[in-house]
């Protein structure tokens, strides 16, 4: 079934999340909890105030998708794909939190993560060329063989980027967070 530019609240997930295409739709205060969303296709979404924990994507696709006071717990993003390269899965990411969730695979740069804030959240493989973690409180999210070139990390907190794996080039950082970056070399600062 298709759905465009309706405003989704208090329905039951189990009824929305099979095989439906949802276009500019909002999904208001969802709380979903340990569901699977199958076959989907959600274009130029918004989801404001939700809460998903344990939710996974199976076949479903997702493009310039608005994520706005959500709260976000255990979600492997990796699987959604946009349509192309150029349509990323997500468009903006606003006042969220991310918590135990994975982004691996994912293209985002020139995203901005500014204002939300993740923790133990694993980066692997992503690029992430000119995104903003500006001030983002990244509590031990790990990063891993991202491409990382010119993004900004100045008064971030809380990272771990091994420089010998991710691609740092231009990547902007503060002092005295930027010596996070030496800790698994062996190296001791005194």
């Amino acid at each position: 079934m298709r759905h465009q530019n309706e405003t989704i609240t208090g329905l039951p997930a189990e009824q929305l999340l099979k095989g439906e295409d949802y276009i500019d739709c909002t999904f208001e205060g969802c709380r979903w909890q340990g569901l699977r969303i199958e076959n989907c296709s959600f274009a130029g979404c918004t989801f404001r105030k939700c809460q998903w924990s344990g939710v996974v994507f199976s076949f479903t696709k997702m493009t310039d998708a608005r994520l706005e006071n959500c709260a976000f717990r255990g979600i492997a993003w990796g699987g959604l794909r946009g349509k192309s390269a150029l349509a990323q899965p997500l468009a903006a990411v606003k006042n969220c939190m991310f918590q135990y969730n994975d982004f691996s695979g994912m293209s985002l740069i020139g995203f901005d993560f500014s204002g939300s804030e993740f923790r133990d959240c694993r980066f692997d493989n992503c690029k992430l060329s000119g995104a903003c973690f500006q001030g983002v409180r990244l509590g031990e999210s790990q990063f891993t063989r991202c491409t990382l070139e010119k993004a900004d990390f100045r008064d971030a907190e809380g990272y771990a980027i091994d420089p010998a794996v991710n691609t740092l080039k231009g990547a902007r950082f503060s002092f005295p967070d930027v010596v996070r970056l030496l800790d698994g070399t062996g190296i001791r600062i005194e």
